[in-house]
């Protein structure tokens, strides 16, 4: 079986886009911009969270994957909507740095 055939679901992924500057460091408003409608991709859940402290720092490990086909731009921070879900992105992963799969590590948001 190939891989496109293993991508059973669709998800959007969007990015933040910044409104007026405040003057105060901040934003007024901002808004998140579709980057990629409509991708055909895979979700998996992890069975539970791990976490763990290093260097006076804990590193918590997110609790979803999602595979998808390479796509070029979509960067740490981003979200994904699945489903009436958000998620945001924490790694993204080129398999062997060919440009052909992305397995992207992610924490849910919002649940609506």
């Amino acid at each position: 079986m190939s891989f496109p055939a293993l991508l059973d679901s669709t998800c959007s992924i969007r990015r933040e886009a910044l409104g007026i500057a405040d003057g105060q460091g901040g934003y007024l408003a901002s808004t998140w911009n579709v980057l990629y409608p409509r991708l055909r991709c895979r979700f998996e859940t992890l069975w539970k969270d791990e976490e763990i402290q290093a260097y006076d720092k804990k590193v918590v490990y997110p609790r979803y994957y999602l595979y998808l086909v390479y796509r070029s731009g979509i960067k740490e921070g981003d979200r994904v909507y699945l489903d009436g879900r958000q998620f945001e992105i924490k790694l993204i992963e080129n398999w062997s740095e060919q440009k052909r799969y992305l397995q992207i590590e992610m924490t849910e948001i919002e649940r609506k």
